[in-house]
């Protein structure tokens, strides 16, 4: 994975963050006006425009390899067995 790909899934996980909140909230009122049975000409429309819908990857943040990942450090499986052997990962042991 090269560079560019590495600082492209960073802003998009940076976006992500920035607009978790109104993802959060869009979706909150979305089943709620569902379950009050509130028609459609009614409903509050919100500025759908605001908020990322990019799908985030999952990615190693040191090499940048998209496939064997261990999501909870998010590195590769090379990289948490070569770290875990080193005992630099804590609460992981052989």
């Amino acid at each position: 994975m090269s560079k560019r790909n590495i600082y492209k899934d960073k802003f998009l996980r940076n976006q992500y963050n920035r607009f978790e909140i109104w993802n959060k909230l869009n979706k909150s009122l979305d089943k709620s006006l569902i379950i009050y049975n509130i028609p459609k000409s009614e409903k509050i429309q919100l500025n759908k425009n605001i908020y990322s819908k990019t799908p985030i990857g999952n990615y190693c943040f040191e090499t940048g390899r998209s496939r064997g990942i261990v999501t909870f450090f998010k590195v590769s499986r090379m990289l948490f067995r070569k770290k875990a052997g080193m005992g630099l990962l804590l609460g992981v042991y052989k």
